[in-house]
């Protein structure tokens, strides 16, 4: 059975969602295979939505508009870092001027 088609048959909806760590024993991989795994499935439009419960499938409208803002959300933490980042870089490239 692939991963999609264990999320749909075995974690459907939120209140079956399942930590990473289960799914890595399941699946006999690292975390984050499984990110990459889940990653793949978003990217072709399966509805693999996440709480704080774990990963579970959904076709759920809030469901998926909720890990969307989960994902805008971090999206916008990473941009605060890099940009912290080159602002280090400038600084640096000043300093050695």
């Amino acid at each position: 059975m692939s991963f999609e088609e264990y999320m749909k048959a075995k974690h459907k909806g939120r209140s079956n969602a399942i930590k990473s760590q289960q799914l890595e024993k399941i699946f006999q991989c690292k975390g984050v295979q499984i990110r990459e795994k889940v990653n793949e499935l978003r990217s072709r439009g399966v509805p693999i939505c996440s709480c704080s419960k774990g990963y579970y499938y959904s076709e759920l409208v809030e469901d998926i508009k909720e890990t969307i803002m989960h994902l805008n959300s971090r999206i916008k933490k990473i941009t605060v870092a890099e940009n912290g980042l080159r602002r280090t870089l400038k600084d640096r490239a000043n300093i050695n001027d």
